[in-house]
């Protein structure tokens, strides 16, 4: 079950103190949602669940209007588990969770992969009910939508959880790779998964410097109504090490650029 239960301290979840900083919450969540991210553990159930309880944790804890009202209860609550989902436990204090999980309100939290692909979307009510919504692809954060045509119909904001990996500036994805340094001095070819679920190749040149801007044209994001954006890459290089500088010396003694 991925959706995360009343007996869970959302704290514990996110493997941080209730005194963490808004800095420790975002390098907690970015640190455990790359272990956990189901691009890298194909066919790994319990990473796909533990991936889902970090956005539902970090979608609160990053918030500080709502970690405050999250904090209020956590204080009170009571400590033995409860078998209720969180949404049903403070669904008496109205618009706090009814907010995070879409129970009964109109503001509901997707994922960034989701908001990118578009597709259905079900939504389930205070009292039970489904609500069946199509998304366009693409749509952008606080993206607003009504339910049907029909007059009184509910309508409701989606709100996009933040990406491990990815972020989005107007069209273009933008994304910060890793590379060694004897890679960025040589060339090299890397490959990623983006958010569509799409492997991608990307070429690192040789002589490569730290900052350097790597551009896949088209690899952003789709739209119905605009072309595609770009993949927009940033390198960061990492220091050699001591296997890289003596693999280094060894080649350069090689081919004769330098002597013993």
């Amino acid at each position: 079950m991925s959706r995360l239960t009343t007996a869970d301290d959302l704290y514990a979840v996110m493997g941080i103190e209730s005194s963490a900083s808004a800095e420790d919450i975002k390098i907690a969540y970015r640190r455990l949602a790359q272990q956990h991210h189901p691009d890298r553990n194909p066919g790994d159930d319990q990473a796909e669940e533990r991936f889902k309880q970090l956005q539902q944790a970090y979608s609160i804890l990053s918030d500080p209007e709502r970690r405050v009202r999250y904090d209020q209860l956590r204080a009170i609550s009571n400590p033995e588990p409860i078998p209720a989902v969180m949404d049903d436990l403070f669904s008496s204090i109205g618009e706090f969770f009814e907010e995070i999980f879409g129970s009964g309100g109109n503001v509901v939290h997707i994922s960034f992969e989701r908001a990118l692909q578009g597709g259905p979307v079900m939504i389930r009510g205070k009292d039970g009910s489904l609500t069946r919504i199509v998304l366009p692809p693409g749509i952008k954060n606080k993206f607003r939508i009504r339910a049907s045509d029909e007059p009184g119909a509910r309508a409701f904001t989606f709100r996009i959880l933040p990406h491990p990996v990815f972020t989005r500036k107007r069209n273009n994805l933008l994304m910060r790779l890793s590379v060694t340094a004897l890679d960025a001095l040589l060339g090299c070819a890397k490959t990623i998964t983006d958010p569509y679920g799409d492997v991608l190749t990307i070429d690192i040149p040789p002589n490569s410097t730290p900052g350097i801007r790597i551009r896949l044209k088209g690899c952003g994001v789709r739209s119905n109504k605009t072309r595609p954006g770009d993949l927009l890459i940033d390198l960061d290089v990492v220091p050699m090490n001591s296997a890289d500088r003596q693999l280094l010396y060894k080649a350069a003694l090689a081919i004769g650029l330098i002597q013993r």
